[in-house]
Formats: C-alpha cells, structure tokens, sequence
C-alpha cells in the first residue's frame, strides 16, 4: 500500500507539473515533458541557457520530448570516426544508471509508458549520430 501511494505522489507532481500542458496530449507526452523540463532545470538552474559546455569538451544543445522519448541533443569535440557510440553510450547509461536505478517510482513510470532515452551527437565532421537507451538497458547489470 505504502509503494501504492509513492506511486500516486508521483504521478500527482509529474500531473501537477504538466497541468499546462495540452490535454490533448497522450499521459506519456506530459510525463516525458516533465522529465525534460527536470533534466533542464538540473543542468542549466534558473535561468540557464544552452549550450553548457561539460568537462570532456562536449556541449549539451538542448533537452526536450517527444511523446514517448526525452531527447538530449549534444555537439561533440571529435569527428564521428575517432570515438565510438558504443563508449559514449555506455558513459552515458552509467551516469543514468546512478541517477535512477535506486528510484523504483521512476522505473515503474518510464516502464508503464514505454518511454526512451534518445540522444543526437552532431559531431564536427556534420554527421549526426543518434543512440536510444529504455529505462530496462540502463539499469541492466553489468556482467
């Protein structure tokens, strides 16, 4: 019961956070919406604008949703042949790991919705490279 009502919290703040929106938006469009707008607000704080240069050269462009996708969209420092989207992948599903894994009210969420991870790399030789991880591929164990 306990885990019930953490599930309905949750729902009632990705809802309350979203009530803007348009209603004739899918319930995944809205809750994608409020997990963009999160990531936003967690990378650039009030305020903030894009592009935030990170500390491996490579710039965040923008964050934003699809109904069923929470798009993060980068320029890389490096031609799309010097570095692989295996490697950047896997860095990236390991931050994501440790920001969500340990958070069942979210798992369940991203599960019930289906909703993925998708990133754009535009690298400086103009090829754009994308990569997409579900909620199940982040939180894999690593063997």
């Amino acid at each position: 019961m306990k885990k019930l009502m953490k599930l309905v919290v949750l729902f009632s703040a990705f809802f309350m956070i979203s009530s803007a929106y348009s209603t004739d938006l899918p319930p995944s469009a809205n809750i994608t919406k409020a997990f963009a707008d999160s990531a936003k607000r967690s990378i650039l704080g009030e305020g903030g604008e894009f592009p935030i240069k990170m500390d491996g050269g490579y710039e965040i462009t923008n964050i934003f949703s699809n109904p069923n996708s929470i798009v993060f969209e980068y320029n890389m420092p490096t031609d799309s042949q010097s570095v692989t989207i295996e490697d950047i992948t896997e860095d990236i599903r390991l931050g994501l790991n440790a920001q969500f894994c340990n958070k069942q009210d979210v798992i369940k969420v991203l599960r019930a919705y289906d909703i993925q991870f998708l990133f754009r790399f535009q690298f400086n030789d103009d090829r754009n490279v994308p990569a997409t991880l579900s909620i199940d591929e982040i939180c894999k164990e690593q063997k």
